[in-house]
């Protein structure tokens, strides 16, 4: 069943309360927004709505630089096995889409840096993520890194940014 934008807000809520917005970001430990018909089955959580119906939202709710601060520590600790590395990935690159988005724009901006880290943990766990047939990865012939780098490309064309150049 698929989870209504409160229960979303509710979830992002108690991550950030436990302390556990890495968790979140990889629908770990419970965190999981599934149940939307548009997304593949074969994903841990539906990115979107977890950005802008759980972070976003907070954020909204309550500006705060300490909630972003939260959420670039999450991203940047997500470096130890490929499926966290690219939950990283697609947090940063669903940032970066609503920062230049004008239907969905992103409340805040990442501070400098946060895309170079990620660049580093994707590059420094490439053959990783080549070997990763897991989610999304099962669709390329060099796994996660295949997904990683066309969408990558489709970035660096739609917004004239991207996270491994």
């Amino acid at each position: 069943m698929e989870l209504t934008n409160k229960e979303i807000f509710a979830l992002a809520k108690k991550a950030r309360e436990r302390g556990e917005l890495s968790k979140y970001l990889c629908g770990e430990d419970g965190y999981a927004i599934l149940g939307n018909p548009d997304i593949p089955a074969n994903i841990p959580t539906d990115f979107r709505r977890m950005i802008h119906h759980g972070v976003y939202a907070l954020y909204k709710a309550a500006p705060d630089e300490k909630l972003v601060d939260e959420f670039v520590r999450a991203i940047v600790s997500l470096d130890d096995t490929p499926i966290h590395v690219w939950c990283a990935y697609q947090a940063v690159f669903l940032q970066i889409l609503n920062e230049n988005s004008k239907n969905f724009p992103a409340p805040f901006t990442l501070p400098d840096g946060v895309r170079a880290r990620v660049r580093a943990n994707v590059l420094k766990n490439e053959t990783a993520l080549r070997n990763c047939r897991e989610y999304l990865g099962e669709d390329y012939k060099n796994g996660l890194w295949g997904y990683i780098s066309l969408v990558d490309k489709n970035l660096a064309e739609e917004c004239g940014v991207c996270i491994l150049r």
